[in-house]
């Protein structure tokens, strides 16, 4: 039980991280930064400073041929795959469609976990999993009128990505430690998002010297901090539970979107925030109950 409550604080605290970064990255957006511009920032910034870290703290980072591979599928492939298709379904969908859609993650991970660790989900769980997902159409206020099929594919294939994203961290970090995993997630992501905004010709570097700011929260908060937790939360709990807990993101997302872009929040989408808690504290209790 010691193990349970401390594993979900670093996922709560990873989501919280996560769930501010759209507003950071709004800001940053506004200051004339472009997506791959900002993301190829994110991810050389945080392995950078990661680098730097384990040289710091004479942390040997060097890592064996097979999880080497694990890595780069993880960053090189994965990290950058879910956020490419994420960003590119926003083009056909409103952000809070999106957003739905990929945090139907968890019952990917339900699934492959099932098939790949034997992690059995139990009924009570099944039904309060598809609790919480309603209750974040009421959360972000989701619309289902002219959806866009091509958008609803990218968003679930994001999804897809995510899912295996969090099984493959939980397997990585079984062999090495959260920083060094994050140290090569990011440097690996760096590098995919690099050739991907090179061919389509998206890197601009006109922006203004304001959007730094916004930049280095992204890296800070949202990248090193939110990495860390992430991966230091897989090695304490499965991977079910992780993408459960995360789920508590958009809650945390919208309270920021209120705080600092004066987004109204509406009754049903408080009701819709306090019903996905209720969810997720029947959703951990029967997965975790002998």
């Amino acid at each position: 039980m010691r193990d349970l409550k401390k594993g979900t604080i670093y996922a709560i605290i990873s989501a919280l991280c996560f769930g501010i970064m759209p507003i950071f990255a709004i800001k940053a957006y506004s200051f004339g930064m472009s997506v791959y511009t900002l993301l190829v920032l994110r991810f050389s910034i945080s392995s950078l400073l990661f680098f730097i870290f384990l040289i710091w703290k004479k942390t040997t980072f060097k890592i064996g041929k097979k999880d080497f591979k694990l890595l780069f599928l993880l960053g090189g492939v994965l990290f950058t795959l879910l956020s490419v298709l994420h960003f590119e379904s926003l083009k056909y969908l409103t952000s809070s469609m999106a957003v739905l859609l990929l945090f139907s993650f968890p019952i990917f991970v339900s699934i492959f976990s099932f098939f790949i660790y034997k992690e059995k989900l139990k009924i009570q769980s099944i039904i309060a999993l598809l609790f919480t997902f309603i209750s974040m159409i009421f959360l972000l206020g989701v619309s289902f009128q002219g959806i866009n099929m091509k958008g609803v594919a990218l968003a679930l294939l994001a999804a897809i990505v995510y899912a295996l994203y969090m099984i493959l961290g939980k397997k990585v970090t079984d062999n090495n430690s959260p920083v060094v995993t994050s140290t090569y997630v990011t440097l690996f992501a760096a590098l995919g998002v690099i050739l991907i905004g090179l061919i389509r010709n998206e890197l601009h570097w006109n922006f203004t010297s304001n959007a730094w700011i916004y930049v280095f929260c992204i890296v800070v908060i949202s990248t090193i901090i939110g990495e860390i937790t992430l991966f230091k939360s897989l090695q304490i709990l499965n991977s079910t539970n992780v993408s459960m807990i995360s789920m508590v993101e958009p809650i945390f997302t919208s309270i920021f979107g209120l705080l600092f872009l004066q987004e109204v929040m509406q009754p049903l989408q408080l009701l819709g925030g306090l019903f996905i808690l209720i969810g997720l504290t029947f959703l951990i209790y029967f997965q975790n109950k002998i």
